[in-house]
């Protein structure tokens, strides 16, 4: 709109809601979750179907709630995120879906992008879709994530690095053969000794 154009990037602050305190871990379960969305589905139907939205409320709309991470309760949550390859992208999202509908593990919020083609040493993005879940930590989340990562393996896809805190040597093997180079290029620069941590020893790269 014209009252936009002689500042179009410029964005009105907002005081963002916060979560006041920390929740019971057995707030979030599969039934507040499946209320949550009905409201949140039927919230859209009201919205009009095409609009302007400032780009601040467009990339970073968790910034709108302020501490959303106490929704999880006291022991946090995990995420598993996850890029699948084009040819085998729409078989392998609807298998991660059935499983984590099967475990009746809720996942609060949910993250689906598309990914154009990527060509470095170990970076995450390849020419698929990328899908991220959020679950409360438990020992359900945990049992899921094992079964999630063989559904990974199985259609050709990867795993984010730079959030990982579980994954195996022999997973990363299976799903990204750029591990070689990287840590050939580690022993060469004289890296392994000098620049280390949990995730490099645990993946023995």
């Amino acid at each position: 709109p014209s009252s936009r154009r002689a500042a179009p990037f410029a964005i009105a602050h907002k005081r963002a809601r916060r979560v006041p305190f920390t929740l019971p871990g057995f707030v979030l379960n599969p039934l507040t979750v499946r209320l949550f969305n009905t409201l949140y589905f039927n919230n859209g139907l009201r919205q009009p179907t095409t609009g302007l939205v400032d780009w601040a409320s467009y990339f970073y709309p968790l910034d709108a709630v302020a501490d959303w991470n106490r929704i999880y309760g006291p022991k946090g949550f995990l995420q598993f995120q996850v890029v699948l390859p084009m040819e085998s992208h729409a078989e392998g999202l609807r298998r991660v879906l059935e499983a984590v509908s099967r475990s009746g593990t809720a996942s609060f919020l949910a993250v689906l992008k598309r990914f154009g083609a990527q060509d470095s040493r170990l970076s995450f993005p390849m020419d698929g879709f990328t899908l991220a879940l959020d679950f409360p930590i438990n020992s359900r989340s945990l049992a899921l994530m094992s079964l999630l990562a063989r559904i990974t393996v199985d259609h050709g896809g990867r795993f984010y690095l730079a959030k990982d805190s579980r994954m195996s040597a022999d997973t990363l093997r299976q799903t990204d053969p750029r591990w070689q180079e990287f840590a050939q290029m580690r022993r060469q620069q004289g890296l392994t000794g000098h620049f280390a941590s949990v995730q490099s020893e645990r993946l023995k790269v």
